[in-house]
C-alpha cells in the first residue's frame, strides 16, 4: 500500500476529487496548509485597498488518500495529465506498513 499526498491550490480539490473517484478510490482527506517555495505570494490589497501586504505564505489544500500498490502507477498518471500544465504542487508517495479498519477489523488492502 501506499499513501500519495497532493498538495494543490485550493481551487483544484475538485479536480482532485473527480480524478480519485474516476480510479475507484473512495476516500481521502484533505487539509489547508501554507507554504512557501519557488513560487511567490502575489500581493493582497489591504487597508481599504490603500496598501500592498506579501504575505510569506501561500495558502494550499493537501489531499491524501492510501491505494493499493497496483493503482499507485494509474492515479499519479492521472493526477499529472490532468494537473501538470495549469498548476504547481506536489505529489508525494510513501509506504505504509499495515493499515486496520476499526470497525470490521480487517487488515492490509482488505481495510481499504
Amino acid at each position: 500500500m501506499k499513501r500519495i499526498e497532493v498538495i494543490v491550490p485550493d481551487r483544484e480539490i475538485d479536480t482532485v476529487s473527480g480524478i480519485l473517484k474516476d480510479n475507484n478510490i473512495g476516500g481521502m482527506n484533505h487539509y489547508r496548509i501554507q507554504g512557501k517555495g519557488n513560487i511567490k505570494a502575489e500581493p493582497v490589497s489591504v487597508g481599504r485597498g490603500t496598501m500592498q501586504y506579501t504575505p510569506e505564505f501561500i495558502p494550499r489544500t493537501k489531499i491524501e488518500t492510501v491505494v493499493t500498490d497496483e493503482l499507485v502507477d494509474t492515479v499519479v498518471k492521472s493526477l499529472l495529465d490532468s494537473l501538470s500544465n495549469k498548476i504547481g504542487g506536489k505529489i508525494f508517495i510513501t509506504d505504509i506498513q499495515d493499515a486496520i479498519d476499526i470497525r470490521t477489523k480487517s487488515r492490509g488492502n482488505s481495510a481499504l
